[in-house]
């Protein structure tokens, strides 16, 4: 998928792909979290077990998350100053 340019879109979509990022992101956390709590008590349950690594690899996303949640901040309060 090709991404827009975020000067080419309005206010109203930035802060429609805001929320819709922001709640992604909370939500992979969230299950991050839980999985990583459950994959650590497996391995002191049943002893050592791999899946402990899918949590450390899939919280790789979670910076570039955040990165595009700034950018679109950034954007939408320069348009409001420029209003």
């Amino acid at each position: 998928m090709k991404q827009q340019e975020l000067s080419s879109l309005s206010i109203e979509e930035l802060k429609k792909r805001q929320t819709a990022i922001k709640t992604i992101t909370w939500m992979l956390s969230v299950v991050l979290i839980v999985s990583l709590g459950l994959f650590i008590f497996i391995s002191i349950r049943d002893g050592l077990t791999p899946l402990i690594a899918i949590p450390f690899a899939l919280s790789a996303i979670l910076p570039l998350n955040f990165k595009n949640i700034k950018m679109l901040t950034t954007e939408i309060e320069l348009r409001k100053s420029k209003i």
